[in-house]
C-alpha cells in the first residue's frame, strides 16, 4: 500500500485552536464554537467576519518552500450574505508575494456589489507575474465592456454600445479562443444602449440597463431622449425576464445582494439617486442617501454600504441612510468599494485616490494612481479586487492596472488600451479599465472608452476587449458551494496544483516552464483571515500534510460520516 504524506499539523477547532498532533497551537481571537458537521456541539469554530481569526506562529515545519503539500478543511460559508466572504487559510508575505492563499470569493463586476455566490480560490506565489492573455472583443463595434462576472463556471460580459441600437445593450458569454456567444439584449428600447450593471443573486444572473454615456443619460445630447430602465433575470439562451422598471432614473448604476434581498442603485437623473429593493414582484423604494448617483454597493461587517458621487453611506433600514464619509480629501466621486484586510477601501475621482477607513473614523490615503500629481486631474479608480494575496486597482484615463504594495507605493502592472490622440483635457480620448474579475485562475480586465459612442466614434482595437493575466499559480472553483458543510482540499504535486471540492477534482493549474514556486516566508499562518479579509462562517478540521495526498485519500477525508483524519 502506498504511504500517504505525513500530517504536519491538525487543528480540529473543536473548542480550542490547538494542534492535536504537534506544537503548532493557534492563538484564537474572538472565536466562538458551534455545532460541527456531525451535529455535535463545540466541534467547529464560528468566525464573525470582523475580528475572528486564529494566528499560528511561524515555524520551519510550516514553511512549505518548494515541497509538495496538501491542506484539507471543512467550511460552512455564511448565508444569507451580510459580509465579504473572506479567507479560510493564509500564510503569505505580501512584500515578497510569497506563500499560499485559500479563500471564498463572490464574483464582483465593478460598481455592482459582490455576488452572493461562494467560489473557492487557491493560490500560491513567489512574486511571479505571467503574460497577458487576450480574450478578444465580445462585439466588434462595441467600445466599452462595462461589467465582467463569473457565473456557473463561465465568464459573462456586458457591453455599453455598438454601431446600431439593436446590437447594443447585450450580454455575452466567453467560449474560449476569443469567441464570445451572444446571450441576448436587455429590452428592446433603442434609447437604452448599455448593460450598466450585473450581479449573481440566489443562483441567478441579473443585469440592469441604462446609458453609459452620461450626456445621453442626462438628455444633454441633442436629438436623444433617454429611455426608462429595467432589471432583468437571465433565462438561458438569449432570453431575459423583465423584472420591471426601476424608479424614474436613466441608469441602473449598480446591483447589490444583502441579507437575501436584491437591491438596485439609480442615477440622480429624474430618479434622484434612490435605492430600491426587489420584493419578488415590484421594486420598493429604500430612500436616497444624498440625491446623487448610487455608484456602488458593498456588504461589509453585517451592513450594506452605498457609495455616491462624494460620500459613503450605511443602510439603516426602511429609507434611512447614515453617512460614514463625506467628500474625504476633497474627492468628488466614489466609483468602487472593497473590503481589504478587514477595512473598507474606496476608489475615487478626480485625484485617483485609494482611501481606507480607519478605526478612528478617519480616511487614510493608501495611494494616488493614474497620471502624476500636478497635471490635469482626471484619474478615476473604477474597480478594486483582491487576487492571490494582493490588491489590484483599475484606473482611467490611461487604462491602467496597479498593484498595492504599501501606502503610497503601487506597482504599475499594465496599460491595456490606448488612443493615439490622447489628451488629459479631452474625455473623448480617455481609456478605461472598467471591471476586474477572477476567471479560471486569471485576473480578467475589461477595457473601454469614456463616453461610449460607437455609432459615430471609431472603436480602437484595444477598446471593448477583455484580457487576463496570472500572478503565481491559481486554481479556482467558480460554482456556488452553498451554505452547507463543504470539504475543500488544495494540493501541490510537482508543478501542478489541484483543488478538490467534496472529494471531486475541480481545477488544476500548472506552473510555467522551468518554474517552481518557493512559498517560504516567516509570516504567521492564519486561519479565517488573510489579505482579502476576515472569514464569515464556520471552519473545522483543518489539516496540513507534508506531501500531495492522492485522490483516494482526499475522498476519504471528504466523507462527512468519517471522523477527522485519515486513520
Amino acid at each position: 500500500m502506498k504511504t500517504q504524506p505525513a500530517l504536519i499539523a491538525h487543528w480540529p477547532l473543536a473548542g480550542n485552536a490547538d494542534d492535536t498532533i504537534g506544537e503548532h497551537h493557534g492563538r484564537a481571537d474572538a472565536l466562538t464554537y458551534t455545532t460541527g458537521r456531525d451535529g455535535q456541539t463545540n466541534k467547529a469554530a464560528e468566525f464573525d467576519g470582523r475580528r475572528s481569526r486564529v494566528c499560528v506562529e511561524d515555524h520551519p515545519d510550516l514553511r512549505l518552500g518548494s515541497d509538495d503539500f496538501t491542506c484539507a478543511v471543512w467550511i460552512r460559508a455564511q448565508a444569507p450574505m451580510t459580509h465579504v466572504f473572506g479567507d479560510i487559510l493564509s500564510k503569505f508575505d505580501p512584500v515578497g508575494r510569497s506563500g499560499l492563499n485559500l479563500h471564498v470569493a463572490g464574483s464582483s463586476p465593478a460598481y455592482s456589489a459582490m455576488s452572493d455566490q461562494r467560489h473557492i480560490h487557491f493560490g500560491i506565489d513567489d512574486g511571479h507575474l505571467g503574460e497577458w492573455e487576450d480574450f478578444g472583443k465580445p462585439e466588434s463595434s462595441n467600445s466599452n465592456v462595462t461589467a465582467l462576472i463569473t457565473w456557473q463556471g463561465q465568464l459573462y460580459a456586458g457591453i455599453a454600445d455598438a454601431t446600431t441600437p439593436e446590437q447594443a445593450c447585450r450580454v455575452f458569454r466567453y467560449g474560449g479562443d476569443q469567441i464570445w456567444h451572444d446571450c441576448g439584449r436587455l429590452g428592446t428600447d433603442p434609447q437604452v444602449l448599455s448593460v450598466q450593471s450585473m450581479l449573481v443573486h440566489h443562483g441567478q444572473l441579473y443585469a440592469g440597463n441604462g446609458n453609459w454615456d452620461w450626456d445621453k443619460a442626462r438628455g444633454d445630447m441633442p436629438g436623444f431622449i433617454p429611455g426608462k430602465v429595467h432589471v432583468y433575470q437571465y433565462q438561458g439562451g438569449t432570453q431575459w425576464r423583465d423584472l420591471g422598471q426601476v424608479g424614474e432614473g436613466y441608469r441602473v448604476m449598480c446591483l447589490g445582494s444583502f441579507a437575501g434581498d436584491l437591491y438596485a442603485g439609480m442615477d440622480q437623473g429624474d430618479g434622484g439617486g434612490k435605492v430600491f429593493r426587489y420584493n419578488g414582484s415590484t421594486w420598493i423604494e429604500c430612500g436616497a442617501p444624498d440625491g446623487l448617483n448610487i455608484e456602488g454597493f458593498l456588504p461589509s461587517g453585517g451592513a450594506l454600504y452605498a457609495a455616491t458621487h462624494g460620500s459613503i453611506y450605511r443602510y439603516e433600514g426602511e429609507t434611512a441612510w447614515n453617512c460614514v464619509g463625506k467628500d474625504p480629501h476633497g474627492i468628488t466621486q466614489i466609483h468602487c468599494m472593497a473590503e481589504v484586510d478587514g477595512q473598507l477601501w474606496i476608489g475615487t475621482w478626480p485625484q485617483g485616490y485609494v482611501l481606507r477607513l480607519e478605526t478612528s473614523g478617519e480616511w487614510a490615503i493608501a495611494g494616488r494612481l493614474g497620471i502624476p500629481e500636478g497635471l490635469f486631474e482626471c484619474n478615476e479608480v473604477m474597480d478594486l479586487r483582491v487576487y492571490n494575496g494582493k490588491l489590484y486597482a483599475a484606473v482611467i484615463p490611461k487604462s491602467q492596472i496597479w498593484r498595492y504594495e504599501s501606502d503610497g507605493h503601487w506597482t504599475l502592472i499594465g496599460n491595456l488600451a490606448s488612443r493615439d490622440d490622447w489628451l488629459p483635457e479631452d474625455p473623448d480620448t480617455w481609456c478605461r479599465v472598467t471591471s476586474l474579475n477572477a476567471y479560471r485562475g486569471l485576473l480578467c480586465a475589461a477595457t473601454g472608452t469614456c463616453y461610449s459612442r460607437a455609432e459615430h466614434q471609431d472603436a480602437e482595437h484595444t477598446l471593448g476587449r477583455v484580457l487576463g493575466f496570472r500572478t503565481g499559480q491559481v486554481c479556482s472553483h467558480e460554482c456556488d458551494i452553498g451554505d452547507n458543510w463543504t470539504h475543500i482540499a488544495a494540493s501541490r504535486a510537482g508543478k501542478k496544483t489541484r483543488l478538490y471540492i467534496n472529494g471531486q477534482l475541480s481545477a488544476v493549474a500548472s506552473a510555467p516552464n522551468r518554474k517552481t514556486f518557493d512559498l517560504s516566508n516567516t509570516n504567521p499562518l492564519f486561519i479565517g483571515y488573510g489579505t482579502q479579509t476576515y472569514f464569515k462562517g464556520a471552519i473545522s478540521d483543518l489539516q496540513l500534510y507534508s506531501g500531495a495526498l492522492d485522490e483516494r485519500a482526499i475522498k476519504k477525508l471528504s466523507d462527512p460520516q468519517r471522523p477527522s483524519g485519515l486513520h
